[in-house]
Order: C-alpha cells, then structure tokens, then sequence
C-alpha cells in the first residue's frame, strides 16, 4: 500500500555564523538593509540612544500572575522560571515596532538611518544567521523533549547578561518578536508581539539581575505569526548573541498562545 507523508517542517536551520568584536566594531547598523558592525558610524547614519522608556509604561495584555505558583527549576540553560498565569489562553497583542513601543519592553528599535553603540560585558559575539520555520515555536529546546512537534505554541520568553541584535533581513516578511514587562512583586506580566520591517532592527542591552521588573523576549514565533495559510512557511533574520556563558533566566508557561497577524506595516 503506497503510503504519503507531510514534508517534514522545519524548526530552526542555522545558515552562516559571523564573529563581531565589539572591541574593533562597537556600533551596529544598517546599511542597504543588511545589519553591519563598524568602528564609527558612517556619514549620514544618526546614532540612537538606549532606551529611555518610562517604568510606568505598561502596554501590550495584562495578566495576572499567580504568584504562589511561580517556582524556579533547575536548568543546563541557567536559571528557570514557570510563571502561572490566571487565563485559559494568553493572547499577545500585535504592535508595530516603534521607539516607545521598543522602549516600553527594554528594546531600542534601530530604523533604517540609524545605528547604536552595542554594550556587552564580554567584546566577542557571534552575529548568525537564522531561518526560523512555522513550527520553530512547537518546539521547546528547553524542557527535555527534544525535536518533537508540540501540540501547541506556549510562552517561552528570557533575559540574560548579554545583549541580542534581532535584525529583520527577510524581503518577504516583517521580523515578530515576542515581548514581555514582567514585575514579580505585582504579580503582572504585558505581553506583546512587536512586529519589525525589513532594514530595521531591535536591540536588547544586556540586563542585569535584581531589577524590580524584568524585560523579556523570544523570537521562535516569527514565522507563526506571519504565516497566513500558504505563501512562506519560514523566515529569515539574523541575531547577534553570546553563545557560550553569561547569565541567562528562561521563563516559561505551558498555556496556548495566539498571535494576531497585522495586516501591514507603515
């Protein structure tokens, strides 16, 4: 009996890796839509500073955290943190990737034009490219279970002691990153999906411990929150990122998540 199969999806393929020395090439930006590091900005580029938002900026959707439920796990990947949220499903509210919008989650939105000094505690990162496929957010590389195909998208967001460039490179599709301002002594978390267009990034500092909230993020949703049905099942984008070592807190709920498309970006 002949017997037919689904093509296998593709989770996550990384596709080229870039050594970047702070040290010798300390400012990111972009130029003819491909993220660069150099030693100065060049002429014309206007340089943006960090970010400035407002502790009191909350947007995106509130939940309630139950705080009595919020363990921390031991992890191979540092330190872990299940947050019990009070719903039955978590919806991330679609934004488009603004200054404030960045800012109220921690980020810089570096637009065409523009370019930042990237802090770090440690001078070499690696800059990679990555494609990340419809299903990348069915799949946990935190929770013991391998490269099996989840039933369902949770929430899966960090922070850690080193800082990320998430540059959106795709000339099909904007980049979506997963976002959360998440303040334990309130037990409240926002959530949202900034979505990116192609020659922009977002820049994450690094963040250190012992805030009194903490600015999360995660990106294996990028290619689920654009997918329509047909068209591109996958995305490309590049991370700038320490591989190996530095603090890293991974906080997670088991609970589905749905991400709203936005129709267009300005």
């Amino acid at each position: 009996m002949t017997q037919e199969y689904f093509d296998a999806p593709l989770f996550i393929r990384e596709c080229e890796r870039t050594e970047v020395n702070l040290s010798q090439t300390p400012f990111f930006c972009n130029i003819g839509e491909r993220p660069v590091y150099v030693k100065k900005l060049p002429d014309g580029i206007k340089e943006v500073k960090p970010a400035t938002g407002k502790l009191a900026d909350r947007l995106g959707t509130k939940y309630q955290v139950s705080a009595k439920e919020c363990r921390c796990l031991p992890s191979d990947y540092g330190e872990q943190t299940r947050l019990e949220l009070v719903a039955d499903t978590v919806v991330y509210k679609a934004m488009r990737a603004t200054a404030e919008s960045a800012a109220a989650f921690g980020m810089v939105l570096v637009a065409r034009g523009q370019g930042i000094r990237v802090s770090s505690p440690v001078p070499k990162l690696s800059q990679i490219d990555y494609e990340y496929g419809m299903y990348a957010g069915h799949r946990s590389p935190y929770r013991g279970t391998g490269y099996s195909l989840l039933n369902r998208v949770c929430t899966d967001l960090e922070c850690h002691g080193f800082p990320h460039v998430f540059a959106a490179i795709d000339p099909h599709l904007p980049l979506v990153i997963s976002v959360g301002r998440y303040w334990p002594n309130e037990a409240k978390i926002y959530l949202a999906d900034l979505w990116v267009p192609c020659g922009s990034a977002l820049y994450v500092p690094p963040k250190p411990e012992g805030q009194s909230h903490l600015d999360l993020h995660g990106n294996r949703n990028s290619a689920l929150a654009c997918w329509r049905g047909w068209g591109p099942d996958r995305i490309r984008t590049q991370t700038l990122l320490q591989v190996n070592g530095g603090f890293f807190h991974w906080f997670w709920n088991d609970l589905p998540t749905k991400h709203p498309l936005m129709s267009q970006l300005d």
